[in-house]
């Protein structure tokens, strides 16, 4: 079993013993040169074939195992997994863990010296695993994503993300000319690959959030302000199915509270009353601001506090200088 990484080489915290307390394996086995391909999945219907598919039929690595976290499906999407049982897929089952907390189930049982959190409505290219690999193999790199394009259409194609106005609206780059992953603000979670030793170090996904929205982006901040590097490969592509409506409901209050949150585990005054004000007026604020006094985001915060190597204003002074109102 490697050794357990909260910081990279050569850097040192003290709040490393106490995240990793809380990410402790479920006695998987260690196996060097894995990917574990997580992907969890709430009615999703024929794309979760598409997807598994896609991975284990059409992906260059020599050692791939999916792990599929089903949380609460009422279709009949894994059906198919039971009549025919594939020694490279386990299917773990949930009920409204919501995304973070999904990501991280699938975690825990993967046995993979990589781990890769992936939608499952998506196609991915041959080669995206060996690409992820090459870039992991940069000591300091902590998450790697693809270039995304949309299903079934090549164009256009998004490769990384930043924030582009003082509120955190969030925008894609286009994919740069380049060979090599390279440096990049921010990734989405439809996929983010990682070492599992990094990122059980890392505190993995934050269990705070609620169903859906954020935890993908406060993961890639959060490695930033812990002294890691966050990269897109411009070669390996994800093709997505990005859609409108997600096929289970999801409360704006969450949403807004999963903001909040990220907003609360990272940021000061004055910035955060800055951001929330850019936000715009929102009704479900002023419940998310109480609500973080008493749930353990502040707790969360002091923990994450003894690890942080950078303030927040250093990651929009260095990384995303596109904002000046909160740098």
């Amino acid at each position: 079993m490697p050794p357990k990484l909260c910081v990279p080489p050569n850097s040192c915290c003290s709040g490393c013993e106490s995240v990793q307390r809380q990410s402790s394996q479920v006695g998987a086995p260690y196996v060097p040169g894995r990917f574990s391909v997580v992907i969890p999945t709430r009615n999703e219907g024929g794309m979760l074939g598409m997807t598994t598919d896609s991975v284990l039929d059409g992906t260059d690595w020599p050692d791939v195992e999916v792990i599929v976290v089903d949380d609460g499906s009422t279709d009949d999407s894994t059906v198919r997994y039971r009549r025919r049982p594939d020694p490279r897929l386990r299917i773990l089952r949930g009920s409204g863990l919501g995304v973070a907390k999904a990501r991280n189930l699938g975690a825990q049982h993967a046995r993979g010296e990589f781990v890769v959190f992936l939608d499952a409505h998506c196609q991915v290219s041959a080669d995206w695993l060996d690409r992820f690999a090459l870039a992991l193999a940069e000591p300091d790199v902590a998450l790697v994503s693809p270039c995304f394009t949309r299903l079934r259409e090549p164009e256009p194609r998004g490769c990384g993300i930043f924030f582009g106005d003082a509120g955190l609206e969030q925008h894609w780059f286009e994919p740069r000319d380049s060979d090599t992953a390279y440096d990049v603000p921010l990734n989405i979670g439809a996929c983010q690959a990682l070492r599992r030793d990094v990122f059980d170090g890392l505190g993995r996904y934050d269990m705070g959030f609620t169903s859906w929205g954020f935890e993908d982006v406060e993961l890639c901040l959060r490695a930033w302000l812990f002294g890691w590097r966050v990269q897109a490969d411009p070669i390996a592509t994800v093709a997505h199915q990005f859609r409108d409506a997600r096929g289970y409901d999801v409360d704006d209050q969450d949403v807004v509270y999963n903001f909040v949150r990220m907003l609360a585990l990272h940021f000061d005054e004055p910035e955060l009353s800055v951001i929330l004000a850019a936000r715009g007026p929102n009704p479900n604020i002023a419940g998310a601001l109480e609500r973080i006094t008493v749930d353990g985001t502040l707790q969360q915060r002091h923990r994450y506090d003894e690890m942080r190597l950078r303030p927040a204003r250093w990651f929009f002074q260095h990384i995303n200088p596109t904002i000046t109102a909160v740098a």
